[in-house]
């Protein structure tokens, strides 16, 4: 797969942030490389499967992050499953290019999103795992 996924935090329709732990926690032990500078961690599945995690840090507090890009998301099961993990500990939601809508990974999460995102991609769906995730994408 050669795309971006993007991974946005929401508090009543806004920007939020959550603690950076919970990505660590999500994609451990497939963390391979931190790059400060960038704000990037190189997620590594096996040595033709890997992806890069820009995230997007609180300026003020970088032990919390809003979300994060995935660059060159690899067609690998366990990416998803991270996804899929952090959409159910946030008020997050999971969205690419293309016409596939947001994700979310609980009900209670839709209310928080910004409204002009639902607006531009779509209603949002509650995903159960990450192999939905995964084929939501490929659908796209």
């Amino acid at each position: 797969m050669s795309f971006e996924a993007y991974l946005g935090c929401f508090e009543d329709g806004e920007q939020s942030y959550f603690p950076t732990s919970i990505v660590d926690d999500a994609f451990a032990p497939f963390i391979t490389r931190r790059e400060p500078e960038f704000s990037c961690w190189v997620v590594t599945y096996d040595d033709n499967s890997s992806a890069d995690l820009y995230l997007n840090l609180d300026p003020d507090d970088a032990s919390r992050c809003s979300g994060f890009t995935v660059a060159r998301p690899p067609d690998d099961p366990r990416l998803y499953k991270a996804l899929w993990e952090i959409l159910r500990a946030t008020n997050s939601a999971v969205y690419c290019p293309g016409e596939c809508p947001p994700m979310v990974g609980r009900a209670e999460t839709i209310p928080h999103l910004n409204p002009d995102m639902v607006e531009a991609l779509g209603s949002p769906v509650v995903v159960v795992d990450g192999d939905e995730i995964r084929t939501r994408f490929e659908q796209s």
